[in-house]
């Protein structure tokens, strides 16, 4: 994450008033994200468009324009936290929404098969605030709307949410105004909300929590637990004698493998070995998998084959060699080569057996899938995998 000056991560330590188990309880105060949405600062949030709605970057801001549409609209950091405070400033531009216009933050946000479940603390522009509950798509409304001089129509208003495993405090301005118990979304992540048919502007995003000491995971394939098994399309996929194996032999379909989760900054690395085949479009990891605003997809791909790598992006599923096709000493003709990537915000760096063969910088980092990835017409068995979670 780039670096900010001081006047950028001056923050306001908010506490939290409640009491669990007769302890009372402190919202945590170490900065874990912030984005004022300069270009110093990298892009984190969606920027695109679905259906009608767009999201973006624009003037040191960041915008979601529903003006367009009957939906609202969401943006969203996917996090798994149950202790934290989130903060942004926000402004309503424009709206013809027959209720004023309402925007917020959105909160112990989860993703689920066909949807997604979060908390929404919600201002409305007329000069109320509310919170309600969005889970297995039917909306609860925790809190009525409640009228505050702190919310003006059309100026800026800063708003905060103390989550403590459930434990919620809002604030305006600064100034506490509701508190409440949540029993049901309890963790998760957090982002930014718009109501139908508004334009909403958001700026200095920042989220306080305590990091957790990140774990590597290991895997040597002796158990069939983490990838997939069985045929996709005409691509095999299978766990064998300790190792993990993509069989495209018969097809000309790539084979892709993907982790059970997404994640932006890591270190993964794998042991890849061709079985058989001519490895034409070569194999080993891909990453930063993500779907774009018009149903396209980025990626990064690492790939090596008979003593050759080499280092592709796509941009909304147009291929683009990063690095052509390069021959290199740290290859192995034969036998297994270990890949290696480090992602940290914009930065990647690529290794082949302990070298590092090429570095890129990603102007548009983001979360993602990532996995193991084999062309057509080749066997190959994969081994070893580690993965160490980067903040």
């Amino acid at each position: 994450m780039a670096t900010l000056s001081h006047s950028k991560i001056m923050i306001a330590l908010l506490l939290l008033a409640g009491l669990l188990a007769g302890n009372a309880l402190a919202a945590p105060d170490n900065l874990y994200f912030i984005d004022d949405f300069s270009a110093e600062s990298g892009t984190y949030f969606y920027s695109g468009k679905l259906d009608e709605r767009n999201f973006g970057y624009e003037q040191g801001g960041y915008f979601i324009d529903t003006t367009q549409s009957d939906a609202y609209g969401q943006s969203v950091l996917l996090e798994d936290l149950d202790e934290y405070s989130v903060e942004v400033n926000a402004q309503l531009l424009d709206s013809s929404d027959r209720d004023g216009g309402g925007f917020g933050i959105s909160f112990n946000y989860n993703e689920r098969p066909g949807g997604s479940d979060f908390m929404l603390f919600l201002v409305y522009n007329r000069g109320a605030f509310a919170v309600l509950r969005y889970k297995d798509d039917k909306t609860s409304v925790l809190t009525s709307p409640e009228l505050t001089e702190l919310v003006k129509a059309g100026e800026p208003v800063s708003l905060g949410v103390d989550n403590i495993r459930g434990q919620l405090t809002f604030y305006i301005n600064g100034v506490e105004v509701h508190s409440m118990k949540e029993s049901q979304l309890t963790r998760g992540g957090f982002g930014m909300f718009a109501t139908r048919r508004s334009k909403v502007q958001y700026d200095d995003f920042k989220v306080l929590s305590d990091r957790p000491t990140p774990t590597t995971f290991r895997d040597d394939f002796s158990t069939d637990a983490s990838f997939f098994k069985g045929t996709y399309g005409e691509v095999e996929y299978y766990y064998r004698d300790g190792r993990y194996f993509i069989n495209t032999l018969d097809t000309q379909y790539i084979g892709l493998s993907p982790f059970p989760e997404k994640a932006m900054n890591f270190d993964l690395s794998v042991d890849a070995e061709l079985l058989q085949g001519e490895p034409a479009g070569g194999y080993g990891i891909y990453i930063r998998d993500w779907e774009t605003g018009d149903g396209g997809f980025n990626q990064f791909r690492f790939l090596v084959a008979d003593g050759w790598y080499a280092i592709e992006q796509s941009i909304e599923d147009r291929p683009l060699a990063l690095s052509q096709w390069t021959q290199h000493s740290s290859v192995r003709q034969s036998g297994v080569n270990r890949l290696r990537v480090v992602a940290q915000d914009g930065r990647l760096s690529f290794f082949i057996n302990g070298v590092e063969v090429y570095k890129h910088t990603d102007a548009m980092p983001h979360m993602g899938d990532f996995g193991l990835y084999a062309a057509g017409g080749v066997e190959v068995a994969f081994d070893n995998l580690e993965f160490l979670p980067l903040q």
